[in-house]
């Protein structure tokens, strides 16, 4: 069973702010630039996703694709993590022509030692391509996890709810999420409990005082993923009365101050 989330409000007495993809409104998404940037001004969790490369490396990439976000072309499960580090991030500021698609290893020595609490999210691909899932992710993921003693700052979640539940398995006192992205549901928590989440992740808008009070009865955290940027302080202000525990981010800088001012 689940333990109780470590992100809930009462427990850290605040609303959490999530940066997404680092501070990717500046630098490249998920990129050490991206990251180093979000612990320089201060974040609760930096988000970022991780996908299987051809050699069954894990690499820190959001698509499953390599064109809008480097100069390659292709899926990412097509290409050894070498070939995937040799291409160029995609950006228009020349400060950032040296970085590289960073790999999940190479975040964890980072981040354990810059002290910082991760959000990663596992991807999978869409079963619409017909391509089959990554296999053995949650294993590689539970592995470096541990060997990077990282399992206590990292919350671990997913679109692809059996990948969450596979996470359980592998590490029982993890802090695990679903993601969702809208609907208004009998059970607001059906698709957390069948994965023995620890908290739900829901398109903002969808993220409801009804769904944020049936996951604290349950000791789970709710967390509002996508909204517009910049952004707006009356949709945030009725997302924290609503009773939200975490909202991402591009920029924390902006998200920091709205969040202030309703204290």
């Amino acid at each position: 069973m689940a333990p109780p989330s470590p992100f809930r409000r009462s427990v850290t007495g605040r609303v959490s702010i999530v940066a997404h993809r680092g501070v990717s409104a500046t630098a490249p998404e998920n990129t050490m630039a991206a990251f180093r940037l979000a612990a320089e001004v201060g974040c609760d969790l930096i988000e970022f996703d991780v996908h299987l490369t051809k050699d069954d490396e894990l690499v820190v990439i959001h698509d499953d694709t390599l064109g809008r976000t480097t100069n390659g072309h292709g899926h990412v499960r097509d290409h050894t993590l070498t070939e995937i580090r040799a291409l160029r991030v995609s950006h228009p500021n020349p400060v950032y022509s040296s970085e590289r698609v960073p790999s999940l290893d190479e975040v964890m020595i980072w981040a354990r030692g810059a002290g910082v609490t991760l959000s990663l999210e596992i991807k999978q691909p869409a079963p619409v391509g017909g391509r089959p899932k990554y296999p053995r992710i949650t294993e590689r993921v539970a592995d470096l996890l541990t060997a990077h003693a990282m399992a206590e700052r990292t919350l671990v979640h997913s679109f692809d709810h059996p990948t969450v539940l596979e996470m359980r398995g592998l590490l029982p006192n993890l802090a695990t999420a679903v993601n969702y992205g809208g609907g208004t549901f009998t059970d607001p928590l059906v698709l957390g409990a069948a994965a023995d989440a620890s908290g739900i992740g829901g398109w903002w808008a969808w993220v409801s005082a009804a769904v944020c009070d049936a996951a604290h009865r349950r000791q789970m955290h709710a967390h509002a993923w996508g909204m517009a940027e910049p952004p707006d302080p009356d949709a945030v202000a009725l997302l924290v009365r609503a009773g939200v525990d975490s909202l991402d981010t591009p920029d924390p800088r902006i998200l920091r101050p709205i969040l202030a001012a309703l204290t």
